[in-house]
């Protein structure tokens, strides 16, 4: 199998955007039903008729770019202007029964590829798309790899080189991707809140993302600024929380150490060592003996005890009574 590289990636990225060489592609007029749209095209369909009237007042400026595949012919770049030629075929005017296209054979990685790269010139592409074609990018390009394309560099760079991102901006789309809520994402998609707003509320615990959805649902206009300083909070209350836990432990252990020093002799070697071998851990072990368990039980009690009501400390203690 043939070797190619990223190279030959941007070259297909000039060709169906039009301000490439065009001597790799053949010509061939097809009725606009003849080609399939492409399964993977997630770009917005709109304004139609207004194309198709265009075409009439001006006629097609530029071809729809078509990729060959079994025998059929699947649209890389162009979904809108082969949609405006079957409304005109429909509206009666009988030439569009005859388009001109450009084709070419590829592969299934290589149409997706293109067809991501021919969108990126023909469109002003929303927040939500660019993070669509982010992702898509990276799952065409491994795909693309199996079938010979040479990767160099980290998959991030190639896509931001694809782009004409900011591989800063690639990882934020990232990190959108992985941490948003849905709630979030749908008001990227509908234009309310921008990548690096949705970006920053990603940050934030699920139910905080979802108030900011819900306020960005109604008045539209939720700032960044509010949403680092809910970022803050969130951070300065984890912080609060992470020293009274550690100054917690810092007691429990510091109470057991003076507990066995003032009672040694008094308690038997065996729980002793348990003790110290144990008290401290957070991470069980299959092979600890049964006093070693119930010291590990007990730490753990001791040291999550005052999020307990004390009368169920009290049923603990009538159980623990009860045990032999």
């Amino acid at each position: 199998m043939a070797k190619f590289g990223i190279n030959d990636i941007l070259d297909a990225r000039g060709t169906v955007s039009g301000i490439g060489k065009v001597n790799e592609y053949k010509e061939i007029w097809l009725s606009p039903y003849e080609v399939s749209p492409s399964e993977g095209n997630f770009y917005s369909q709109e304004k139609i008729e207004e194309l198709a009237d265009s075409f009439l007042a001006v006629g097609q400026q530029q071809p729809t770019v078509l990729a060959r595949m079994d025998g059929k012919f699947i649209i890389v770049s162009g979904h809108r202007r082969n949609l405006a030629n079957i409304c005109n075929l429909e509206r009666g005017y009988k030439e569009y029964g005859k388009v001109r296209y450009l084709y070419k054979d590829m592969t299934p990685a290589v149409l997706e590829l293109s067809l991501l790269t021919g969108n990126l010139y023909n469109r002003e592409l929303t927040a939500w798309e660019r993070m669509q074609q982010s992702q898509r990018f990276k799952e065409a390009l491994v795909k693309a790899k199996k079938e010979g394309l040479v990767l160099k560099g980290s998959l991030r760079e190639m896509v931001a080189e694809l782009m004409n991102e900011s591989s800063s901006n690639i990882a934020k789309m990232d990190s959108i991707g992985k941490n948003a809520s849905a709630e979030l994402k749908e008001e990227l998609k509908k234009g309310n809140l921008g990548i690096t707003a949705v970006y920053e509320a990603a940050k934030l615990p699920l139910e905080k993302q979802r108030e900011i959805a819900k306020k960005s649902a109604k008045r539209r206009n939720v700032s960044i600024k509010e949403i680092t300083r809910k970022k803050e909070l969130q951070d300065q209350k984890k912080g609060k929380e992470r020293n009274v836990k550690e100054e917690l432990a810092d007691t429990y252990a510091r109470l057991v150490e003076e507990w066995l020093k003032n009672n040694t002799g008094e308690i038997t070697k065996a729980a002793e060592t348990a003790i110290q071998k144990v008290f401290k851990t957070n991470i069980p072990q299959t092979g600890w003996t049964d006093i070693e368990w119930v010291v590990f039980t007990a730490g753990a009690i001791m040291q999550r005890a005052d999020c307990v009501r004390t009368e169920d400390l009290c049923l603990m203690k009538e159980i623990l009574m009860r045990c032999r």
